[in-house]
């Protein structure tokens, strides 16, 4: 079942049942209403039907006359006159119709007695049926032998049942019912729109994505739910966007990088097969070539596996407290030799951090592919200097600062882009500096670079440092 009609349902069902519980309540308040008006109506009927008694006792009217003058009240009114005793017992009744009406059958004592003034309510007969009535008391009238045992005079009719009220409403309430529908459907049908037609163009849409229209992006209106769909689904459409836009550039990126390498290894693979490479001297050079071409590769494709799985946050990272002075004191020991063949100073002046929580080997990669780039792009003579100080709101700052040619700012954006190669004569970019910025952000932190041309490079990196233990009170 589609929605729309999942919707329609749901609403007619709505209708039906607000119908229903506004019968039964409709049929309640006019069993009640009904009950109170045939009440006040037999306690008005009541009242001169105990006058005429009071008539015959005292000798105004005959007692034939009183019968029949009862008689036509009750089939006129379709009442019973019923006379009972003291006990609740029935001395005397007349029906509404003798041809038709049973007398009525009431268990002993189910009558009012001892009534000291008018009173209404109900009583039930043996088989089941309940009567309202109104009933006089006729105590202080005088004592004859006809009236020794009459007490009360009650007036009494069937109460009408639910059935019976519902049956007379039958047709009003289904006049109502199919208006209150038919207005309700069309009310369901505008809301409905209001919420399927925005699920619908989010259909059409991820049905277009799935097609490979990833630039998708729809109206944002609608209920706040639905206003709350389309805008993840828009953020879902450019993360989309953006991340197959980032495969293709990484395809390309990929088949650029690696098909320099497997040139050369074609080339002189190539060259040994056809004797072209004859001598010694020529085959040694091109398996050396082909040797070192494939450990490029391997080397590259191994940074793209890391870089991957970094970036799909699969990479293992430890937990353990790292000393950053340490850490820096590490690295320049690992590039002095490097740094003195070129006759650069690495100069570290960083005052006492704060230990960071993370993985020493992966930060240790991170410092290491700055300052390799660092002392690689600096002249001979010049120097790196590595600054380290304690930021507010809990961070590490450390600064690397070589003297090399700068970098223009045009490259700065793409600094820490996969395969980024700088023009001009500064070197050493790849994915070093892209597997950096993954580790650091994967640390929780951030890594800039600032630069002007002719002036250097600065490269920030900034980590949490471990919150300090609160101390026992």
């Amino acid at each position: 079942m589609s929605l729309r009609l999942r919707l329609f349902a749901t609403f007619t069902l709505i209708v039906v049942l607000c119908l229903g519980l506004v019968a039964l309540a409709v049929t309640v308040i006019l069993q009640s209403q009904r009950d109170r008006l045939a009440m006040e109506r037999l306690d008005v009927m009541a009242r001169p039907i105990s006058v005429q008694i009071r008539s015959l006792l005292r000798g105004q009217v005959s007692a034939t006359e009183l019968q029949s003058n009862l008689e036509e009240q009750a089939q006129k009114n379709n009442v019973y006159i019923i006379f009972g005793d003291g006990v609740g017992n029935i001395v005397r009744q007349i029906t509404p119709g003798q041809k038709f009406q049973r007398p009525l059958d009431v268990p002993s004592g189910g009558l009012p007695h001892g009534i000291a003034q008018p009173t209404q309510g109900k009583f039930t007969t043996v088989n089941g049926q309940t009567f309202i009535f109104a009933a006089y008391p006729l105590t202080r009238l005088p004592t004859t032998p006809e009236t020794s045992r009459l007490e009360t005079v009650i007036l009494a009719q069937p109460r009408a049942g639910a059935i019976a009220i519902i049956i007379s409403l039958f047709r009003p309430f289904l006049l109502a019912g199919l208006i209150a529908l038919v207005l309700s459907l069309i009310i369901a049908l505008f809301f409905a729109r209001s919420i399927y037609r925005p699920i619908s163009r989010v259909k059409v849409a991820a049905e277009k994505m799935a097609q490979g229209q990833y630039d998708q992006e729809i109206a944002v209106a609608g209920p706040k739910e639905v206003k709350e769909l389309a805008l993840s689904f828009n953020q879902m459409a450019r993360q989309v966007k953006r991340s197959q836009q980032q495969l293709r550039h990484f395809v390309a990126d990929v088949s650029h990088q690696l098909k320099s390498p497997l040139t050369s290894i074609h080339g002189f693979a190539q060259a040994l097969l056809d004797g072209t490479a004859s001598d010694d001297t020529a085959k040694l050079k091109a398996a050396t070539i082909i040797s070192d071409e494939s450990k490029r590769m391997k080397r590259q494709v191994d940074q793209l596996l890391e870089i991957a799985r970094l970036q799909a946050g699969q990479a293992k990272m430890e937990h353990e407290l790292v000393n950053i002075n340490e850490l820096l004191e590490h690295c320049r020991e690992v590039f002095e030799v490097q740094a003195e063949e070129k006759k650069v100073k690495v100069k570290i002046d960083a005052e006492p951090l704060k230990s960071v929580i993370g993985d020493f080997d992966r930060l240790e990669q991170v410092f290491s592919n700055i300052l390799d780039n660092a002392i690689k792009n600096s002249p001979p003579e010049g120097e790196v200097r590595v600054t380290g100080r304690n930021l507010k709101d809990n961070l590490v700052e450390v600064s690397i600062v070589d003297d090399g040619p700068g970098i223009a700012p045009e490259q700065l954006p793409y600094l820490f882009a996969r395969f980024h190669q700088a023009t001009g004569v500064r070197s050493g970019y790849g994915l070093g500096l892209a597997i950096a910025k993954e580790i650091v952000t994967a640390h929780g932190g951030i890594i800039e670079a600032k630069s002007e041309p002719g002036a250097g490079a600065e490269f920030v990196v900034r980590l949490p440092a471990q919150l300090p233990k609160p101390t026992d009170a």
